[in-house]
């Protein structure tokens, strides 16, 4: 068998025309890894990495990949458990001399040899990963991103290495990045907190153009641009904090440092408490509050969730149990400096600010991709303001 010789004998095509061979792709494998341990514990393991993701690899009945062996004897390709389930793309022989050749499947779930086999294979397969280079890695990230995303929330033994493994977007590079890299960039600008900015969503496009980046990008910050909105609201705040540095999900946060000192920004709000308490009226339960903020600066208007709100976590429970995320309450925040915030402070007719108000909640919420509850009165609202104003 291929996979019992030494790695010297063995030649890339060789292991190629095996995968090919033993797992039905037409394709040769991106990668593989082949170890032979010797000690308290012998055994030869060979993974395959596949170039194309496997059809069924987000399908609960997916198969499984790892063939089992003992003593060179086939004893079974159907257990899932060979390796942890976020490497589920992973094809390949567990070959133990250790194991007797009658093991039932319920010894195997519960044997040692092969709980000890399965660790060290996952740290070679992510070491292994963590090492590929240029090309490689980047057809690797493309395709098996979202399970190291997965192996994060589920595999706390390697956390760590996992973290070095995944990649996100950003704001300021056009490539993936690594969390090590952001740092590298991000350490040496002046008075910078050791805060790893991120903000998620389902579509990049409408990520990138939030307005929530705004004061961000102002102030040359980097922020991680996060697209695979489900996994990433349910991963990314339990990774807590990578080498000392916080992750900060930039709609929880304050608004970045700006320029203005506090008795500005101060004076700045005074100008427009009854404004607001008009804005809060006419939108009553739509939203939590209404308030002047700094994070904007092209923007007239952005939607924050109140990140002291227990719905937040409550948010990651129901997310956790696989049911209906509650409704999140919203903070509707303002640019004071916006041309439309400085006309409503100065006008008295009272039907216009209140169908501003709406207006200025709806494009909000429509820049974070959230669409209007009521799509005919948002359009007619439209109408009527430039009725208005033309």
């Amino acid at each position: 068998a291929l996979w019992t010789l030494p790695k010297s004998e063995i030649k890339d095509d060789e292991y190629e025309e095996f995968y090919k061979t033993n797992w039905h792709d037409s394709q040769e494998p991106l990668t593989w890894v082949h170890t032979s341990a010797e000690g308290s514990l012998e055994y030869k393991t060979l993974f395959f990495i596949p170039k194309v993701p496997p059809m069924d690899l987000y399908r609960a009945d997916f198969q499984p990949g790892v063939k089992l062996y003992i003593k060179r004897v086939f004893i079974s390709d159907k257990e899932k458990e060979l390796l942890p389930l976020y490497l589920r793309f992973v094809r390949g022989i567990i070959d133990s001399e250790d194991l007797p050749l009658n093991v039932s499947r319920e010894i195997l779930q519960e044997n040692r040899v092969l709980a000890t086999i399965k660790q060290a294979s996952v740290k070679k397969v992510l070491n292994h990963i963590k090492k590929l280079k240029g090309e490689e890695f980047e057809t690797f990230v493309e395709n098996y991103n979202q399970l190291i995303k997965e192996g994060i929330y589920t595999d706390q033994l390697n956390k760590e290495l996992l973290l070095d493994i995944v990649r996100y977007k950003s704001n300021k590079v056009d490539k993936f990045t690594s969390l090590s890299e952001y740092i590298e960039r991000e350490k040496d600008k002046e008075n910078r907190k050791q805060e790893i900015y991120y903000i998620t969503g389902d579509n990049l496009n409408i990520i990138k153009h939030s307005p929530l980046l705004e004061g961000y990008n102002k102030n040359d910050l980097e922020v991680l641009l996060l697209d695979e909105k489900e996994i990433d609201e349910l991963v990314t705040p339990m990774i807590g904090e990578y080498k000392e540095w916080k992750l900060v999900d930039i709609s929880m946060a304050e608004a970045p440092e700006v320029e203005e000192s506090k008795e500005e920004i101060e004076e700045l709000n005074k100008g427009f408490e009854s404004l607001l308490q008009v804005i809060k009226d006419t939108l009553g339960d739509s939203v939590k509050d209404v308030k002047i903020t700094t994070r904007l600066t092209q923007s007239a208007s952005c939607v924050v969730p109140d990140g002291t709100d227990p719905m937040v976590s409550m948010r990651a429970m129901f997310k956790q149990m696989g049911q209906e995320e509650p409704e999140l309450p919203l903070i509707l925040e303002l640019n004071g400096k916006h041309p439309i915030l400085e006309k409503l402070k100065t006008t008295s007719d009272v039907n216009l600010i209140q169908e501003s108000a709406w207006l200025l909640l709806d494009s909000a919420k429509l820049a974070e991709g959230i669409e209007p509850k009521d799509k005919i009165e948002f359009s007619k609202r439209v109408t009527d303001i430039l009725a208005k104003v033309l």
